[in-house]
């Protein structure tokens, strides 16, 4: 973590407000990012990347490792998303290709449509995934955190990490074998 980070959460901890727009400008697309894999629907995942500042703001006092920040902060950001899907009850999601179009990269008319569809399948899918399985699965496939790392997050032990990771995946495929 590089000391101008390390810097703007000292700040910000200290009630600098500056400091803490500074954050959110930082990690918004990431905390976005997140929440929009566990809710799969854009304005939604809006909101819930704003609540999970405001909490952020609200805790970030308590904060004792700055160290930490990014883990603390993708914490929320999952346990906001989670608690939000839960409670949802027939809310359809916006299926993934509806939000941002496959980029052309130079295939024939028919392959970018294959693409499209593969997109909108796998959209599909993720939907039907439980919230903590799109959590964890978008942690570890989108963010890149390790196994360890997803594990201490949620306070989980590793194996179950890793076996949810591997319902999630083998969900995935089962779900698009049948499409």
């Amino acid at each position: 973590m590089d000391e101008s980070l390390l810097e703007l959460i000292e700040k910000s901890r200290l009630g600098d407000k500056n400091a803490f727009a500074s954050l959110v400008q930082r990690f918004q697309n990431r905390v976005f990012s997140v929440a929009y894999g566990v809710i799969g629907n854009q304005q939604d995942a809006e909101d819930i990347a704003q609540e999970t500042f405001i909490k952020a703001y609200k805790g970030i006092i308590k904060l004792n490792n700055t160290e930490g920040f990014y883990k603390w902060l993708l914490r929320i950001a999952i346990n906001t998303s989670i608690s939000y899907k839960k409670s949802l009850t027939n809310v359809k999601c916006v299926p993934i290709d509806d939000v941002a179009e496959p980029a052309y990269q130079g295939e024939t008319p028919e392959e970018y449509v294959d693409k499209k569809e593969n997109i909108k399948t796998l959209g599909l899918v993720l939907a039907e995934l439980t919230p903590e399985h799109r959590a964890i699965l978008v942690l570890r496939e989108i963010e890149g955190l390790a196994y360890d790392e997803i594990a201490n997050l949620f306070e989980i032990p590793l194996g179950t990490v890793k076996s949810r990771i591997n319902h999630a995946r083998e969900k995935l495929r089962e779900e698009l074998s049948k499409r």
